[in-house]
This record gives structure tokens, C-alpha cells and sequence, in this order.
């Protein structure tokens, strides 16, 4: 079988082994006390502000409160500061307490949006296929985080579900999701993984204007 060398699917492959090592530094490469309980004040973590600019600004404007059907963007999601110790990064002896200090973080307007349809503009990071179409992926803030930019902070992202077959891959092109949105910590064997989930009910191509 003769092989032939597809640069444009090589360079998208790098890409997406990139986006996964930045994902996995963000969340691992402060939490070297696995015990969660330190109390040392060196483990204060840095402030952790938005990276870029979003793809497009929220409407209404950003003070007004998050009604069903509104275009959320990152400008609200990532528009707050974020400040992460190793015990909130990795804490599997008292998740219950870092979830807790991780929500209070998290404004009351942007915490009132769980459970609401809304509609999120963002760049897709493919993380789980069903043959070639796209089952759950990462809308990032912007092609910064997503690509050449630097780790993806935990409110520069939404994981997105996928329901049936999956969607094309559109690594490229800024899309617009609709779903429910979920606000709430996740944590994976006390790691810290997200604080945004949605579940996509439409995945279209984002208004140009």
C-alpha cells in the first residue's frame, strides 16, 4: 500500500497534541503537594486574568442578567479573576471545601446562568470522536488558546457534549453553540478539570458581524 503524506492532517494532528499538553499542564503543573492540604503561603497562586479577546461580545451587555436565549461570551464567562492554589487544583481529601472556594470565585450573575439555553461563541478543540464526526470537544475563548497561545485558563472554556452522531471537525472557524449551560466545579480524581459545561442542542457557523 503506497503512503502519501498529507501535510494539512499532519499540522492538524500536532495542533490538537499541542491543545492536549496545554490542557493537561494547566491543571497539573501547580499541583505537586497531592495531599490538598497544605498550608505553606509560598503555594499562594498567581492571578490568573482573561488571555485574548473573545470572538465576539455578549448581547445585552454584560451587567444585564443572563435570560434564556442570550449570546453569553467569553467577555462574561473569562471577565472575572481567578486565583488557583495547589489545594484548589488537586484536593481529594477535602473537594467539598476547594469546590466551594472555586464557586465563591465565580460572580453570582454567571452562577444564575446554570441550567439556562444560551448561546456560546468559540473555537473547537476535538477531544472524543465517533468515527470522524466530533462527539465532545472544547470551545476555547480564541484561536490563542487554542492553537499558539498560552495555557487555557479554567473560565477560557466550555466542555461541550455532543448528542447523536456527532458534528463535523471545524477546528478553524468560529462556531456558535446552543445548549444548556452547567456552572460548576468539575474535578476528576480531585484534579480540577472545568468549571463550564454544555450540553449542544445546535453547532452552526458564528455570525460574521
Amino acid at each position: 500500500m503506497k503512503f502519501t503524506f498529507n501535510p494539512q492532517k499532519f499540522a492538524r494532528r500536532i495542533v490538537v497534541l499541542v491543545v492536549w499538553l496545554q490542557l493537561a499542564l494547566v491543571y497539573h503543573s501547580q499541583a505537586a503537594d497531592n495531599s490538598g492540604n497544605s498550608e505553606d503561603s509560598s503555594l499562594q497562586g498567581d492571578l490568573i486574568e482573561p488571555i485574548g479577546n473573545p470572538p465576539v461580545k455578549s448581547q445585552p451587555v454584560a451587567t444585564a442578567p443572563i435570560k434564556a436565549g442570550d449570546v453569553v461570551g467569553f467577555d462574561q464567562l473569562a471577565g472575572f479573576p481567578v486565583t488557583l492554589t495547589n489545594d484548589l487544583l488537586f484536593n481529594t481529601n477535602r473537594p467539598a471545601w476547594a469546590d466551594q472556594k472555586i464557586s465563591a470565585m465565580i460572580p453570582e450573575r454567571i452562577r444564575a446562568a446554570d441550567g439556562k439555553e444560551v448561546n456560546v461563541d468559540g473555537f473547537m478543540i476535538p477531544l472524543e470522536f465517533n468515527g470522524k464526526k466530533v462527539r465532545k470537544f472544547i470551545l476555547a475563548m480564541n484561536q490563542n488558546t487554542c492553537c499558539f497561545g498560552g495555557n487555557p485558563q479554567i473560565h477560557e472554556f466550555i466542555i461541550v457534549s455532543v448528542a447523536g452522531a456527532g458534528v463535523n471537525d471545524e477546528m478553524d472557524i468560529p462556531l456558535r453553540v446552543r445548549g444548556v449551560l452547567h456552572v460548576a466545579v468539575i474535578r476528576s480524581q480531585g484534579k480540577l478539570s472545568g468549571i463550564y459545561q454544555l450540553d449542544s442542542q445546535s453547532i452552526n457557523y458564528a455570525p460574521s458581524d
